[in-house]
């Protein structure tokens, strides 16, 4: 609800109050209070309805950390890259707990940095794109999308990025664009070719600092409250996964943790029964569709 509509609702709570109460009852008082209440129980479904998306990338390499990734809320996404010496014990642990599941594909970098085995590079075929696309598959056998790992020349390409999306179609996965370069052609070409597309929102981790971690955690939080929908991207490393144990935790009342899978399939979560809205911070864990996509920010780092 935007603010105009909250006050025509406010307005039309306060005379239906004044209508149907006694004379004797409505002082001002009571009115107050009775429009307190009426307002919170009536206004409570809409305050559930921002969604926090967390997708974890790079799993596959480190036990340690990945052991605390995947103790982590089921709703928190993993992104796991095929080349990875332990990718598909990665996929499959993830999977035994419900967890959604992203193919992290490396691709080619503007700067040329050097990519794991089996990434997509300019000028690669339709063929080639297919059989990378198939491998990966074959090894993140459970994966419901991809996202790029680095790739700032790749999703800037077209030609790839209309035969990735093409072979993308083929497996029924989305692509999740982590943005590593602002003028990315993914989403564009994904909606040409007919594939669900998203936008990483928030980089949680480009510095590892941990109260820069904070931070980035708060404004992907503010970013869900303010927008509806925020999607954030981190890594699986020793500061991440303090911020991530501490404020998934401590997620404020009307921001729910919400899985990939969740906005891919445009769920949205049903609000909890008004009287939880007076009595508890606890959000109800349900969803059901429709889902409304809300527009990706852009220059966010």
């Amino acid at each position: 609800m935007n603010v105009t509509i909250k006050t025509l609702f406010f307005l039309f709570i306060s005379s239906l109050v004044r209508l149907f109460l006694p004379k004797r009852v409505v002082g001002k008082a009571n009115v107050e209070k009775t429009l307190f209440f009426l307002t919170a129980l009536l206004l409570s479904p809409w305050v559930y309805s921002a969604k926090l998306a967390i997708v974890i990338d790079d799993l596959g390499y480190h036990p340690k950390e990945d052991a605390q990734i995947l103790a982590l809320p089921q709703a928190v996404s993993v992104a796991i890259i095929p080349a990875a010496p332990h990718a598909k014990a990665r996929n499959q642990q993830a999977h035994q707990q419900g967890r959604d599941i992203l193919i992290h594909m490396p691709m080619e970098t503007v700067s040329k940095i050097k990519i794991e085995g089996g990434g997509l590079h300019l000028g690669m075929t339709q063929d080639e794109v297919n059989q990378r696309v198939q491998t990966a598959k074959n090894i993140i056998s459970n994966a419901i999308g991809m996202n790029n790992h680095m790739g700032s020349a790749a999703t800037a390409d077209v030609p790839l990025m209309t035969k990735l999306m093409t072979a993308l179609r083929e497996h029924h996965l989305f692509f999740l664009d982590s943005r590593t370069i602002g003028r990315s052609m993914a989403g564009k070409i994904a909606k040409e070719q007919g594939v669900r597309a998203l936008d990483r929102h928030i980089f949680l981790d480009d510095s590892d600092a941990f109260a820069d971690v904070q931070r980035q955690f708060q404004a992907a939080v503010q970013y869900a409250q303010k927008h509806g929908t925020a999607i954030a991207i981190g890594h699986p490393r020793k500061n991440t996964i303090a911020v991530l144990q501490a404020g998934i935790a401590n997620l404020p009342s009307d921001v729910q943790l919400v899985s990939m899978g969740s906005l891919w399939r445009n769920e949205k979560v049903v609000p909890p029964k008004p009287f939880i809205f007076l009595f508890s911070a606890t959000p109800a864990p349900t969803s059901a569709p429709p889902y409304e996509n809300v527009p990706s920010l852009r220059g966010v780092p």
